[in-house]
C-alpha cells in the first residue's frame, strides 16, 4: 500500500521533466568571402589551318599522273608537287606549231606577194583601158572632122562613138573592180588569214600552257596532304598511273603558320561564348601540349548536328590559336575550355546558400542580433560551386545554409 504513492511520484517527476523546453540548435552559416572565380564552357573541335591551298588538275581533259609528292612532305613555294604525262600534248604542240608556221607564211604571202601583184595587174589593165579609151576618144574627134568634110560617113562616126562609150563603161567597171578588190576582197582575205594565224597561235599557246600545267608546283609553303577523290569507281587518294580529270582536287597544302579550331557549342552555352574570350585548348593526340587562343567568331544561325535530337541546337564557333609549340597535323581533335568570365577578387558564396524564386536570388542572412532575415542579392558569375555576389551582401556577412 505504501509503494503506490512513491511510484506515482516518480511518474509525475518524469512527465514534468519531459515538458521542459529544449534549446534550439544554432543555424549552419557560411561567411561571404572575397576570392577568385573563373567560369568556363567546355568545347570540342578540330585543329585546322586557317588557309588551305587546294591543288586540282589544270590540264584540259584527262591526264595520267606520272609523279606525286609523298603524303606529309613539307614543301616550299615553287617545289614540285606532281607531274602529269605530257607526251601526247607535246605531239599536239608540234603539229600545232607547224600549222602556225603555215598560217604565218600564208599571211606573209598574201600581204607581200599575192595581193600586191593582183593590185598591180588590175592597175596595169585599168591604165591600158584608160589609154585605149583616150586614143579612141581622140580618133572620134578626128572622125567627126572628117565627116564634116565629107571624108567619112555618119555611120562610121556613130560606130566610133559607140566604141568609145563601151570603152568608157569598161574603164569605169575596171576602176570599180579595183577599188572593191582593194577595200573589201583583199581586206577580207587578209582578215581571214590573220584570223587563221591568230587561232593557230592561240592553240599553240594553249598547248604550251597545258604542258606547263603538267608540272604542278606548290603555290605556298606547307605540308602536302592527299585528298580522296573518285578514281576508277573507287573513292581514295590518287596514285601514280591514275587518270585524273580537269578541276579534280587531289592535293591540299595547309598553311602551317596559322591555325584555328572549329567546332560547335550548344545554345545553353551560347551566352558564355563571345568573340575575344580567352581559350585553353588541349589536343587529344598530344595530351601534354597546351594551346592558347581566343574566340574569333560565333555563328549567328542555329544548326542541328548528326547524332543529336532535332530539338537540340548548336552554333558554329571558330577559335584563333596562338602559334603552336611544335608541328601538329591538322584535323586532330581538340578539347578546349572557353573562359566565359573571371574575376580575381569577387564576393563569393556557396551555391547551396542561394535560393531562387523566379528570377530573384534570395539569401537567408544571420544579422549581428542573431535574427535570420531574407535578402535579395544580385549575382554575377556562377561556377560549379560558388556564385559571385554583386550587391545585397557585404564581405563577412553570414549566410544560412539549408
Amino acid at each position: 500500500m505504501k509503494i503506490l504513492p512513491n511510484l506515482t511520484g516518480w511518474l509525475l517527476l518524469g512527465l514534468c521533466a519531459g515538458c521542459a523546453p529544449r534549446a534550439e540548435a544554432p543555424p549552419r552559416t557560411v561567411p561571404v568571402v572575397r576570392g577568385a572565380i573563373r567560369v568556363t564552357v567546355p568545347f570540342q573541335g578540330e585543329l585546322e589551318a586557317r588557309r588551305v591551298e587546294m591543288i586540282s588538275v589544270g590540264v584540259q581533259g584527262a591526264a595520267v599522273l606520272a609523279e606525286l609528292v609523298p603524303e606529309g612532305t613539307r614543301v616550299e613555294a615553287g617545289d614540285l608537287l606532281a607531274r602529269f604525262d605530257a607526251s601526247q600534248i607535246e605531239q599536239d604542240l608540234a603539229r600545232q606549231e607547224s600549222e602556225r608556221i603555215r598560217a604565218r607564211q600564208e599571211l606573209d604571202s598574201l600581204e607581200k606577194a599575192e595581193l600586191p601583184l593582183e593590185r598591180l595587174d588590175m592597175e596595169a589593165k585599168l591604165a591600158e583601158a584608160r589609154a585605149e579609151t583616150a586614143a579612141e576618144t581622140d580618133f572620134l574627134e578626128v572622125a567627126r572632122g572628117l565627116a564634116e568634110r565629107g571624108l567619112m560617113s555618119g555611120g562610121e562616126v556613130r560606130q566610133q562613138a559607140d566604141k568609145v562609150e563601151a570603152l568608157r563603161v569598161r574603164e569605169a567597171q575596171m576602176a570599180t573592180r579595183l577599188e572593191l578588190t582593194r577595200e573589201h576582197m583583199h581586206a577580207a582575205r587578209l582578215a581571214k588569214a590573220r584570223a587563221a594565224l591568230d587561232a593557230a597561235e592561240r592553240q599553240r599557246d594553249f598547248l604550251a600552257r597545258q604542258i606547263e600545267l603538267c608540272e604542278v608546283r606548290a603555290p605556298v609553303a606547307g605540308v602536302a596532304a592527299h585528298v580522296p577523290l573518285p578514281v576508277g569507281g573507287e573513292y581514295r587518294t590518287a596514285y601514280v598511273g591514275d587518270t585524273l580529270y580537269r578541276n579534280q582536287t587531289f592535293l591540299c597544302l595547309p598553311d602551317p603558320s596559322e591555325h584555328v579550331v572549329r567546332g560547335f557549342v550548344g545554345e545553353t552555352d551560347l551566352p558564355g561564348v563571345r568573340p575575344g574570350h580567352p581559350v585553353a585548348a588541349f589536343p587529344v593526340a598530344f595530351p601534354d601540349a597546351r594551346l592558347t587562343g581566343r574566340v574569333e567568331s560565333v555563328g549567328g544561325m542555329a544548326q542541328t548536328r548528326p547524332g543529336f535530337p532535332h530539338w537540340r541546337k548548336f552554333f558554329p564557333v571558330q577559335i584563333a590559336i596562338d602559334p603552336l609549340p611544335g608541328p601538329m597535323p591538322v584535323g586532330i581533335s581538340v578539347r578546349a575550355e572557353i573562359t566565359a568570365g573571371e574575376s580575381p577578387s569577387a564576393l563569393l558564396l556557396p551555391r547551396e546558400a542561394v535560393q531562387w524564386r523566379g528570377d530573384q536570388a534570395v539569401v537567408r542572412r544571420l544579422n549581428p542580433a542573431g535574427v535570420i532575415e531574407e535578402v535579395v542579392i544580385e549575382t554575377g558569375l556562377a561556377g560549379s560551386t560558388h556564385v559571385e555576389v554583386r550587391s545585397g551582401l557585404a564581405e563577412g556577412d553570414l549566410a544560412c545554409l539549408p
